[in-house]
């Protein structure tokens, strides 16, 4: 069943942080993810962690539907080195 109220939160801009081993060897296949989803997002390296073991990177992206926001978190999941989608 689809919550009639959630078309009301679409197209909307949504922010994600990718936390990813260090050192990242897959950027260019982030920057491909960002491109084959239309994404037309920022992508831009955040803070490492304190014991530099992860990296992190900011993706701001609009997406337009729920389905395009779940599709896009998990692709961003399944590249090589990511171990967190948030």
């Amino acid at each position: 069943m689809t919550d009639p109220d959630a078309t009301k939160l679409y197209p909307a801009d949504f922010h994600f942080s990718v936390v990813a081993e260090a050192p990242f060897a897959n950027a260019a296949a982030l920057r491909e993810t960002l491109a084959e989803h239309d994404a037309n997002a920022a992508f831009q390296p955040g803070p490492q962690s304190k014991g530099g073991r992860y990296e992190t990177f900011r993706v701001s992206a609009r997406m337009a539907s729920n389905a395009e926001h779940e599709q896009f978190a998990a692709a961003l999941k399944n590249i090589g080195g990511v171990k967190m989608v948030l």
